[in-house]
């Protein structure tokens, strides 16, 4: 099989390759291991996915599938123990730590279950928190109101976290993770803070993101609810991907569910 490990994009700034690769994501083979007592859990084994510009997938699974670690290794917040992560054409494994920082502040957006805003700040100072902690405050003027009119926060702007309600709070944090214009965004169980509408209107939105700016979204979540949004579902069990399929072949989140059931039940771990 023919690898794009040895790919060299044109550097942009910060010796941070400029998105030229046809498939912005891709994962091959990935295994990560974890310590537990004399032994070691394989948390993922040999999980390969690619992800095009503007897809919106789903990874589901039970607790304990696998899915938040491969979240997390796709971020560069965990370093796989076998295979690789490219992300613009750059091979992750090749970053030095603090070059893996570097780009994951600028090529990857990250969108949490808690929000995790800055209580102190308001809304746009949050938002602009990654450009300003990357020394390119040039790019806020061009950036911030578009994105706070988009998502219907232009009103709120000078509001702190506590002034705002859930919703508002989770369309904050994904502005947070735009600014930056990443290749990818990763969202774990970015409605489980939300009650159910509000929680639907994130993922409409998610879902529009994609296809209107053409960024890789990847939600990790265990709610049909939320997987019927995508484009792709894929489904994880005990660290591996046992299926994968289109959310629009089915005609509302229950019919997904029972195709979910139907996956885990049948395949063998």
């Amino acid at each position: 099989m023919t690898t794009t490990t040895t790919m060299t994009p044109a550097a942009g700034p910060g010796g941070v390759a400029s998105p030229t690769a046809s498939t912005p994501v891709r994962a091959e083979h990935l295994t990560k291991r974890f310590r537990q007592g004399e032994g070691a859990v394989e948390a993922i084994r040999d999980v390969s996915i690619a992800i095009d510009g503007g897809e919106f997938v789903a990874v589901m699974g039970a607790s304990g599938s696998g899915k938040s670690t491969l979240l997390h290794v796709l971020a560069g917040l965990t370093r796989p123990d076998e295979g690789h992560v490219l992300i613009d054409g750059i091979d992750l494994a090749s970053l030095s730590d603090a070059r893996l920082t570097h780009f994951r502040r600028r090529r990857i957006g990250l969108v949490f279950q808690a929000f995790n805003l800055i209580p102190t700040l308001t809304a746009a100072e949050n938002i602009t928190l990654p450009l300003l902690t990357d020394g390119r405050n040039d790019l806020i003027a061009e950036r911030l109101d578009p994105l706070l009119d988009r998502l219907g926060l232009a009103a709120r702007r000078n509001h702190r976290p506590d002034a705002m309600s859930g919703g508002e709070q989770q369309r904050v944090a994904i502005a947070r993770a735009l600014i930056t214009e990443p290749a990818l965004v990763l969202a774990d169980e970015p409605t489980g803070s939300l009650d159910s509408v509000t929680g639907q209107k994130t993922c409409r939105l998610l879902r529009e993101l994609s296809e209107e700016r053409r960024r890789s979204i990847v939600v990790v979540t265990h709610e049909p609810a939320v997987a019927i949004w995508a484009g792709r579902v894929v489904v994880m069990k005990d660290g591996r991907i046992l299926d994968e399929f289109r959310a629009d072949a089915f005609k509302d989140a229950h019919s997904l569910a029972a195709h979910y059931q139907e996956v885990v039940g049948a395949m063998p771990t």
